[in-house]
């Protein structure tokens, strides 16, 4: 998603990079909104609706595993200037701000309205203005369509905003703090 790295079935770049299962809408963020101390409190207790955000498949992406480590739990933003923090990879990262490629804006706009849409998960109100934008200028791929396909046959619902990108102008998203 970040980087468009291609992987093989080892789970692996062609550089020798492994990747791994990346929540876009972070699991720090949902164990808070679930009222859990932490992700395995969430997992003990059987907190039903923790379970069923973690386990959104429209809020997983591979992801290159050391880039999951790097991007901790940063908001999404923008950010000046042009400082890669990888080989042949468009992200930056600063004072606690992720920008991804211009590419992936739109997927990760429409994990975030998704999550916060389904689940009535908080949103960051900046970060909701941003993901509008992002959601028009970066629309559904055609991968991006299938992926949703896919999701829907696996885990039986659609992400709306990759259906209908135009629900994220149309609907009142409440602002969350």
């Amino acid at each position: 998603l970040y980087c468009g790295y291609k992987f093989n079935i080892a789970k692996k770049t062609s550089e020798g990079l492994l990747i791994g299962i990346e929540h876009i809408y972070p699991t720090s963020s949902m164990t808070k909104h679930a009222a859990c101390k932490n992700r395995m409190q969430c997992r003990e207790s059987r907190n039903e609706k923790f379970m069923r955000m973690e386990a959104d498949l429209h809020n997983m992406y591979p992801v290159s595993q050391s880039i999951i480590t790097y991007r901790n739990n940063f908001r999404f933003g923008l950010i000046n200037g042009e400082e890669w923090r990888f080989d042949n990879c468009d992200l930056e990262w600063k004072s606690g701000v992720i920008e991804p490629r211009q590419i992936a804006r739109g997927n990760i706009a429409r994990a975030m309205l998704y999550m916060h849409t389904r689940y009535n998960i908080p949103v960051d109100k900046k970060n909701l203005v941003l993901f509008k934008v992002w959601n028009k200028i970066d629309p559904p791929s055609k991968q991006e369509m299938m992926r949703n396909n896919i999701i829907e046959r696996l885990q039986g619902n659609r992400n709306p905003y990759i259906d209908q990108p135009s629900l994220a102008e149309k609907k009142r998203l409440t602002m969350l703090k």
